[in-house]
């Protein structure tokens, strides 16, 4: 540990979170938490660091991924509430905070059409229908539709698709298919060539997005050709829907915003997001009907359809 000074709840504190990581990756991490608990030592003018100070460098070097570990640390009461109290009791899953966020939109053009000539495609990602994810996808598409524009949602779980191979054909110079692979993908490139905006919502698992969307964003590959040549023409518009358990807005934005990436090194521009949260709990996030809880806050479902109408109005 050097010879920073650590308050002994500090060295607790400064270990436990040195051991969260595996250990080929522990000595790196070391280095990078001394560094930044000295800079904030000197510039608060600390002599010993305590274990505030400790997860306040920690939060630095780390995603929010780890939020739930450090709110564990900072306030167990607190944790326990909001979180494990909801996997034992009706009543504190029903007082669970139900959450959506919408991004602040970027300063771009308006689309270039009127939205009675534009065209919505949507993809829920998630396994369950009617759960959060699908119900805030509806929501938006049905804001896009509310202005004039075409629509329809395609729900990833129930078509057949198969895994990129990793072939490289639609990389060759004289090929002229989309991907070797036959399957639903073969119509659904043509509908994401045809469409105006884009639609993509999936639930987070495990710290990333579900498989279902890692499949689907693989086998988008093929829009670049040969010499990462782009065959899909800028233009498009997108709104992508994150969702997850844990009961904050913004634990997992950092995959949503892997997601705009990977859309726009495609050339589709994402100009609304949606981070919803807090489905977690006794019954993971479903009501007694078995629909997403989410439909029992109006207040926060609607964001998701002014979001909507925002993708085709600008």
């Amino acid at each position: 540990m050097n010879n920073l000074a650590l308050t002994e709840d500090g060295k607790q504190t400064f270990n436990k979170f040195l051991n969260l990581a595996p250990a080929i990756m522990r000595k790196e991490r070391e280095e990078k938490l001394l560094d930044i608990l000295t800079m904030l030592m000197a510039v608060k003018n600390i002599q010993e660091a305590g274990k505030d100070l400790v997860i306040q460098a920690a939060k630095y070097i780390v995603d929010k991924g780890y939020d739930p570990l450090f709110h564990m640390w900072e306030d167990m009461t607190k944790y326990k509430r909001l979180v494990l109290d909801t996997y034992d009791s009706r009543e504190a899953d029903k007082a669970r905070p139900v959450m959506a966020k919408r991004w602040d939109k970027p300063d771009i053009p308006k689309p270039d059409k009127p939205p009675a000539q534009m065209r919505v495609i949507a993809f829920c990602a998630s396994p369950r229908a009617h759960g959060n994810t699908d119900l805030l996808v509806e929501e938006a598409l049905r804001g896009a539709k509310s202005t004039g524009a075409q629509g329809e949602k395609i729900m990833l779980q129930q078509i057949k698709l198969g895994y990129c191979i990793g072939c490289r054909k639609c990389k060759d110079h004289d090929y002229e298919g989309m991907c070797v692979v036959k399957d639903d993908m073969t119509e659904i490139y043509q509908k994401i060539i045809d469409a105006d905006a884009i639609i993509i919502g999936f639930p987070i698992y495990t710290g990333r997005e579900c498989a279902q969307l890692s499949t689907f964003l693989d086998r988008w590959d093929c829009f670049e050709r040969f010499k990462f040549h782009p065959s899909l023409k800028p233009g498009r518009r997108a709104m992508v829907i994150g969702t997850w358990g844990y009961p904050y807005t913004d634990t997992y934005d950092f995959i949503i915003r892997n997601i705009m990436v990977i859309l726009k090194l495609h050339g589709v521009e994402t100009v609304e997001g949606l981070s919803a949260c807090g489905f977690e709990g006794m019954f993971h996030g479903l009501d007694e009907h078995k629909r997403g809880v989410i439909s029992q806050h109006p207040e926060e479902l609607k964001k998701s359809f002014v979001a909507g109408v925002g993708l085709v109005t600008g």
